[in-house]
């Protein structure tokens, strides 16, 4: 009976496959687009997310750029509105999960690791939470009436006081700059995902625009006949 050669390389190989499989590559026939990404419904929700936490942070610094009071009275209620946005994305997001599902992207990652993960995003979404729920106590201690969207009166958290609301207001200051702190790590392991261990957990979750298979491009993948030239290469 003929044995096979053993390989000096084969337990490397077979020991990391979905690192070594080439990023076009999709398993059970998927599209390259769609089997590296995450449901589109969670890509919306993690980027609406980001915009209104930059949009409402850019509007309550803007305020001291303007005297002009009405300005001023416009940017802190679009800056509490975009807090109530993210309030809602929140639940939303975790129900989208649910019944999108969310694809893993970094099995191969140890368990401490994973783990770590978990602990991060627990911590992001409970900050998430938190800020505009102090935002929402501040707000009421002003006694000044909170409507969502500007339509639906929502009911006030605390009691009106002064004092209590400039205390709240330290804290929703400090909880933010909490908040900061941990987006910025995220990134950075995002980052860390990309180019360190070079699997797809940061391209999953870019829109669809931003990530484009490079044999999206070639002739081939798309159906177009070959070059001329290239054809008669072939054949000579």
């Amino acid at each position: 009976m003929q044995t096979r050669a053993h390989h000096p390389f084969e337990s490397i190989s077979h020991s990391h496959p979905e690192r070594e499989r080439p990023q076009g590559a999709a398993a059970g026939g998927a599209r390259p687009e769609t089997a590296h990404r995450q449901p589109a419904a969670t890509i919306a929700f993690h980027w609406g997310t980001v915009i209104a936490i930059v949009a409402g942070v850019v509007a309550v610094y803007l305020r001291d750029v303007f005297e002009d009071k009405a300005a001023r009275a416009l940017l802190l209620d679009l800056h509490r509105q975009l807090g109530m946005l993210v309030l809602l994305c929140v639940p939303l997001r975790q129900l989208v999960k649910y019944i999108a599902g969310h694809r893993q992207f970094s099995a191969d990652m140890s368990a401490l690791l994973r783990w770590a993960a978990r602990l991060s995003h627990v911590v992001l979404y409970s900050l998430l939470i938190a800020i505009p729920l102090i935002g929402w106590a501040v707000t009421s201690a002003h006694a000044v009436d909170l409507r969502l969207f500007g339509l639906v009166p929502l009911p006030g958290l605390v009691t009106p006081d002064s004092d209590l609301a400039d205390e709240l207001a330290d804290y929703h200051a400090w909880v933010a700059y909490l908040l900061m702190g941990f987006v910025f790590l995220h990134a950075l392991a995002a980052l860390w995902h990309h180019y360190v261990l070079r699997d797809p957990v940061l391209v999953a979750m870019l829109p669809k625009r931003a990530h484009r298979s490079p044999s999206a491009d070639r002739p081939e993948t798309r159906g177009e006949p070959a070059l001329a030239g290239s054809s008669k290469t072939a054949s000579d």
